[in-house]
């Protein structure tokens, strides 16, 4: 098992080689830690009460691949079962995902299941998935057992690792292990539903990270 990454990506000045944007979105079950992951990622924060995510909300961030910049558009979805019609919106055309589950509660490890078979049903046919087995700080009250998560995520050709939002535990690795596994060729960034996004577009959605070079 890989080591604990304890702080989010620190930008640094922008490397001479090419820039690659990726689409990608987080799924899975009200309250498994989604919103916290990606507060995680992105600004190195954890709020112990994070709010419920309305519809979905919007961030980027970068990681740096020896001469290749990853900048990743990352889509927060809701968790609510009344927002799940809207999910297909935003994991059309993407190029990755993130299916969230919480180690403690074995119903959002189901529920993690049905949408991986989404994904490979309607989601574009190349887009790579990573499971996150997410509040792995709190195993002692374990309900999803490593070993099962694993063995599910090998079967399915799933990336893996338990995560925790709270100490920062393979946060950014996973991210990491999507970006090394995506193909980068440039391509340019992407709206909730796939559609290439003009300058300055989806600006104003979230707040957004600096666009230098981070690992």
């Amino acid at each position: 098992m890989a080591g604990r990454n304890s702080s989010a990506p620190k930008p640094n000045s922008p490397p001479q080689g090419k820039v690659c944007q990726f689409k990608l979105v987080l799924l899975g079950e009200s309250a498994v830690g989604k919103s916290s992951l990606v507060l995680r990622f992105v600004k190195g924060q954890f709020h112990e009460y994070q709010e419920s995510t309305i519809g979905a909300a919007f961030l980027s961030q970068t990681v740096c691949l020896d001469d290749t910049t990853v900048k990743f558009e990352i889509w927060d979805t809701a968790g609510q079962e009344r927002y799940h019609s809207l999910a297909p919106m935003y994991y059309r055309g993407a190029q990755a995902a993130i299916v969230v589950y919480d180690i403690t509660n074995q119903d959002t490890f189901a529920r993690a299941k049905t949408w991986v078979r989404e994904l490979q049903r309607q989601a574009s046919p190349n887009i790579v998935i990573a499971l996150a087995g997410n509040k792995a700080d709190l195993a002692s009250k374990r309900m999803v057992e490593y070993e099962e998560a694993q063995a599910y995520a090998e079967e399915n050709q799933l990336l893996f690792m338990e995560t925790s939002a709270k100490t920062a535990m393979h946060v950014n690795d996973i991210f990491l292990a999507i970006a090394q596994k995506l193909p980068k060729s440039e391509t340019g960034p992407t709206g909730p539903s796939g559609h290439k996004l003009g300058q300055g577009e989806g600006e104003g959605a979230a707040a957004r990270s600096s666009s230098g070079c981070c690992k």
